[in-house]
């Protein structure tokens, strides 16, 4: 463009040296030429607004990229202040436009997940294997609920079968034992008193009671879940087969979350006991202290138990769970 501008002032110039100073000559020159003038005019002013576009969007760049117009930009340390301050206005910015694009477009997507994130709940049903009339009726409502079942029981089996499908995933309700010793915790229990291989055999022998077993929580045992070598035996059982854990919390002194994590067991704890009143309006009160905790946190993971008031709630009341925006998973979702 300046060599056109150039060559068009030479011939320009030439032009007046050739014709005589006479006036109406010169009129007559610049009519011949008016072309020439023009195409000057025209690119003297692409010209000017080339440069205005430029300094323009220069500008705007420096803004964006500045860190007092970021909201969660990193603090400045004292030594970057002062060369912030110490920078010459004048300097230009000088942006990759691939790396520009990129970034605007990582912004997008990570916006797109704030905006798509959902709290999530996980329901398991315990002490399954006793009957099988509210069992089907929990494996049959319409959306996911993990079955956890007692091993040795009458329908344990079935219901595993049962629970299969109907793509519900399967836990195994290990028994062990309780603080309060004159309560039984079932068959297959897992006691203080017995020995190292005792338990293991315990362990595998309640996991290959029934199928699709894939995860595992403790079915009452208060003083086996506050046992920290007692605990490590039954997690390293877990641990040959793959299982998760899900720590019932039977006792606030339970250490069996921590010492999953320490083996590198996938594990989570229960937030929310649904039933241990049976009174409906009680049940609805733990229902909504679900929704709190996981509006709040962001998630959490409620047990019920195989009772028609629970049934009833859980099918009158997760809609309204869904409703308020939050997703119900498999528990296997939240293990970690």
């Amino acid at each position: 463009m300046w060599s056109s501008i150039h060559r068009a002032l030479r011939e320009f110039k030439n032009l007046s040296k050739d014709h005589p100073p006479d006036r109406m000559k010169g009129i007559f020159i610049l009519k011949q030429n008016r072309r020439l003038i023009i195409d000057i005019i025209t690119l003297l002013i692409i010209l000017v607004i080339g440069l205005g576009i430029s300094n323009l969007l220069t500008k705007s760049f420096r803004q964006e990229s500045s860190p007092s117009n970021t909201q969660n930009a990193t603090p400045t340390t004292t030594n970057e202040i002062e060369q912030e301050v110490d920078e010459p206005e004048e300097t230009i910015y000088i942006y990759d436009s691939e790396q520009y694009v990129d970034s605007i477009v990582n912004d997008l997507a990570s916006s797109e997940e704030e905006i798509h994130f959902s709290p999530k709940v996980a329901f398991i049903i315990d002490d399954l294997g006793y009957e099988t009339e509210i069992a089907i009726k929990m494996m049959v409502l319409d959306f996911p609920l993990t079955l956890s079942i007692l091993p040795f029981l009458k329908y344990s089996e079935y219901i595993a079968e049962e629970g299969k499908k109907n793509n519900r995933e399967i836990m195994l309700h290990l028994p062990m034992e309780a603080n309060n010793s004159s309560t039984d915790p079932g068959p297959g229990a897992i006691k203080s008193y017995m020995s190292e291989e005792e338990i293991r055999q315990t362990v595998r022998g309640s996991i290959f009671n029934f199928p699709y077993v894939i995860g595992v929580n403790n079915h009452m045992g208060s003083k086996i879940t506050e046992d920290r070598e007692i605990m490590k035996i039954i997690l390293e059982e877990i641990r040959r087969y793959d299982l998760f854990f899900i720590d019932s919390i039977t006792t606030r002194n339970s250490i069996a979350y921590q010492v999953a994590q320490e083996m590198g067991v996938k594990t989570a704890v229960r937030t929310v006991f649904l039933d241990n009143e049976s009174d409906m309006e009680y049940i609805k009160g733990q229902m909504l202290e679900v929704q709190e905790v996981a509006l709040k946190d962001g998630e959490a993971i409620a047990i019920g138990h195989s009772r028609i008031n629970t049934f009833y709630v859980l099918k009158r009341m997760i809609p309204e769970l869904i409703k308020a925006g939050i997703e119900i998973v498999p528990v296997s979702e939240l293990v970690k």
